[in-house]
Order: C-alpha cells, then structure tokens, then sequence
C-alpha cells in the first residue's frame, strides 16, 4: 500500500477560502525565505584540516593497521578538533567499511551503485504512484539532488550516504516494502547519528498506525544501538588524557534560518546556485512532501534541528534530508495545479 496522501485529492479537501489563504501563506513565505537568502554571506571556517581531510587519514591509518580509535584519535588532536566532545568522535561502522576497499576511488564507485538504487527506487516509486510522467520528473530532479557522489572525496561524507539511505528507506516504505525500508533505515543510524530524526518518525508512523511487529523491530534495534553508542563511548573515554579538551565552540547555535537554508543549499546542483533558489526549491519540495506523511515529517523535523543546532559550518548536513525534497519537488507542480483548479471551480 502506498504511504502517500494523491496530490490530486488536495484540492477538494480545501475550501475556496482556505485554497486562498494557503496559497497567500506560501507566497509570504516565499518572500521572507529570499529575503534571508539575499542576506546570506559564506561562514567563517574553522581553522585546520577539513572533516573530509580527517576521515581520509584515519582511513589510511587503518589500512596500515592501526586500530581505529587511536587512529581517530589522533587524527582530531592533530585537527585541532575538541576531543571532550564525543559528538566529534565518529562511531566505527563507516571509516570501518572504507578501509576495506583497494582504494578511495572503488569506495565511491560502490557508494555510487548504492546512490544509483536510490535513484531507482526513487523513479520506481513515482512511476507507481504517478506514471511516466512522474516516474520521468523523478529521474531528473533525483540526478540533480544524487549527483554529489561524483564529487572529489564524497565517498568520505557521513551524510551524503546516510541521506542516500534514509531516501531508499522513504521509497520502500512508500511501496509497501515495509521491512526493507526498516532495515535501511537502520543503517543509515549506525552510518550517523543524525538518521535517529528519521527513526523516530518510522517509530511514530508504526505506532499510529498499530504495526505492532514492527514497532517492536524498532525497540530492539533502538536497544541495540543503545548498546553499541555505549560501547562507543567507552571506548573513546578510554583514551582521553591531559592532552585532550573540549569543542572550543558548541553545536548549540541558534543560527535560526540563515543555518537551515544553507542546509537547503547542500543538494546536489544546487551547491553551484545562489542560496534563494534553493530557499525557493525548498518551499516547493516541501508543498509536494505534504502529499507524503513519513517524508514530511522527516524533513520538517530536520529543519526544525537545524534553527538551533549546528555550527556555521556544518551545512553538510543538510545531505542527510534534501534527497527528500527533491523527490517532493516531483510532486509540487500536480498539487499547486489541484489547488488552481479548486479555486477556478469555486468561482
């Protein structure tokens, strides 16, 4: 059964007047997101080698050998990177896999068949809600936003795999592949930690809607990387010594619209446009999305984390859900023109 909302049906559930209101809502918000946008200057960068930069040498130091905390270790020390943080020390699985591979470069040609199944199931799951017609949109708009895995040293980004997952995930449960889209999603927590806003939606979803198996998956699945964070965590604290000190500055930011639309920049091409189109890309993909519960409520809440959390910096988590608002962006287009016709049949 598809988990969406027909983008034909939105229309006739609005009155005329509330139609209005909706689409007068939308154009202010438009306004006020390019207004910000305009405003929007690049961020002052942190001193030091890059997060990409780390993650490369700690892969290197595990196909020498070395065991992965100390490698990692010493790889934040050397950064200037506060060690007291556990936020800045990345659990093993994804270094991990890294290290396994010849080299860097067959990593990424298979993180990039892994973004390519995204891209199908995405076109999969538009052809059978929508046709060819949707099932084409998909297929642009989809490249646009995956695109990013061509680019030097994606394969060493955290959240441009865990944002490829959580859309595999959306998409199978969306075509009634229900515990495929459980067990991506679990991987895409152990890949990074901030795939838990999308678990907690997938626990929200299968409690509301008394899926009582597999709600129950997901507490076990929650206990067992319960377990794995704590494992990880003693590990770290372990190694820490004099030497070590903490984050010289906080996640806890506030950086309000400014942050969450530089987040909405990171998708794909439009790393290469002004901030506004992707203010405005976001407005729409969001209007398309409302026609989706478990991807709608994903991306909000991600939005909603980024008002307050994350340094200036950090704009590269936005990987993790704009993959979703492209695939929004299939549908905006059909629900405004539902909108349109409701409002011409009421006058």
């Amino acid at each position: 059964m598809l988990e969406v909302l027909p983008s034909a049906a939105i229309g006739p559930r609005l009155s005329p007047n509330a139609a209005r209101a909706w689409l007068f809502v939308l154009a202010l918000v438009a306004i006020g997101l390019v207004w910000v946008a305009l405003g929007i200057t690049d961020p002052a960068r942190r001193a030091g080698p890059s997060d990409l930069d780390t993650y490369e040498r700690v892969v290197a130091a595990l196909k020498a050998g070395q065991a992965y905390y100390p490698a990692l270790h010493q790889a934040l020390l050397e950064g200037g990177y506060g060690t007291l943080s556990p936020l800045n020390w990345r659990p093993p699985p994804f270094l991990t896999f890294l290290s396994w591979f010849p080299s860097l470069a067959s990593a990424q040609v298979f993180l990039g068949l892994v973004t390519l199944v995204g891209w199908l199931v995405a076109i999969a799951y538009a052809y059978r809600r929508g046709g060819i017609g949707a099932s084409a949109a998909a297929a642009f708009l989809m490249a646009a936003s995956l695109v990013s895995i061509v680019a030097y040293r994606a394969e060493l980004s955290f959240e441009l795999c865990c944002g490829t997952l959580i859309l595999i995930s959306v998409c199978a449960y969306g075509l009634g592949w229900r515990w495929v889209g459980f067990v991506v999603a679990v991987l895409a927590l152990f890949v990074r930690e901030l795939a838990a806003i999308y678990v907690l939606v997938c626990i929200i979803m299968a409690i509301r809607d008394r899926r009582w198996t597999e709600a129950g998956a997901w507490l076990a699945a929650i206990l067992v990387y319960a377990g794995f964070y704590l494992w990880h965590w003693m590990q770290l604290s372990a190694l820490l010594g004099p030497v070590d000190h903490a984050a010289a500055v906080g996640w806890l930011q506030f950086g309000g619209l400014v942050f969450m639309l530089r987040t909405a920049a990171f998708n794909g091409v439009l790393l290469a446009a002004p901030v506004w189109i992707a203010a405005l890309v976001l407005l729409l993909g969001l209007t398309g999305l409302s026609t989706m519960p478990r991807a709608f409520a994903t991306v909000l809440l991600y939005l909603a984390l980024y008002l307050f959390y994350g340094r200036p910096e950090n704009e590269y988590w936005g990987a993790v859900y704009t993959p979703l608002v492209a695939l929004g962006l299939v549908w905006s287009w059909p629900v405004l023109v539902s909108i349109g016709a409701r409002l011409r049949q009421s006058s």
